[in-house]
Protein backbone atom coordinates (compact mmCIF):
# COMPACT_ATOMS: atom_id res chain seq x y z
CA UNK A 1 0.00 0.00 0.00
CA UNK A 2 1.22 3.46 -0.70
CA UNK A 3 1.85 5.78 2.21
CA UNK A 4 -1.05 8.02 1.17
CA UNK A 5 -3.51 5.12 1.27
CA UNK A 6 -2.09 3.83 4.54
CA UNK A 7 -2.68 7.27 6.09
CA UNK A 8 -6.23 7.41 4.72
CA UNK A 9 -7.10 4.07 6.32
CA UNK A 10 -5.20 4.48 9.59
CA UNK A 11 -8.39 4.25 11.68
CA UNK A 12 -9.78 1.29 9.71
CA UNK A 13 -8.74 -1.82 11.67
CA UNK A 14 -9.06 -4.26 8.77
CA UNK A 15 -6.47 -2.35 6.77
CA UNK A 16 -3.80 -3.77 9.09
CA UNK A 17 -5.04 -7.34 9.41
CA UNK A 18 -3.17 -9.31 12.03
CA UNK A 19 -4.64 -12.65 10.97
CA UNK A 20 -6.62 -14.12 8.11
CA UNK A 21 -9.44 -16.60 8.68
CA UNK A 22 -8.61 -19.62 6.53
CA UNK A 23 -12.10 -20.82 5.57
CA UNK A 24 -13.72 -17.46 4.88
CA UNK A 25 -10.57 -15.48 4.02
CA UNK A 26 -11.74 -12.71 6.38
CA UNK A 27 -9.18 -10.30 7.81
CA UNK A 28 -8.95 -10.21 11.60
CA UNK A 29 -7.56 -6.98 13.04
CA UNK A 30 -5.49 -6.78 16.19
CA UNK A 31 -7.23 -5.86 19.41
CA UNK A 32 -5.17 -2.66 19.56
CA UNK A 33 -6.35 -1.58 16.09
CA UNK A 34 -9.99 -2.14 17.10
CA UNK A 35 -9.50 -0.14 20.31
CA UNK A 36 -7.82 2.71 18.41
CA UNK A 37 -10.68 2.82 15.90
CA UNK A 38 -13.27 2.88 18.70
CA UNK A 39 -11.48 5.73 20.43
CA UNK A 40 -11.44 7.67 17.15
CA UNK A 41 -15.18 7.14 16.60
CA UNK A 42 -15.99 8.06 20.19
CA UNK A 43 -13.90 11.21 19.85
CA UNK A 44 -15.67 12.23 16.62
CA UNK A 45 -19.11 11.75 18.24
CA UNK A 46 -18.43 14.47 20.84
Amino acid sequence: MTEKLREAFRTFPLANAQELEEKSNVAIPSKQDVEDAKEWVDFKEM
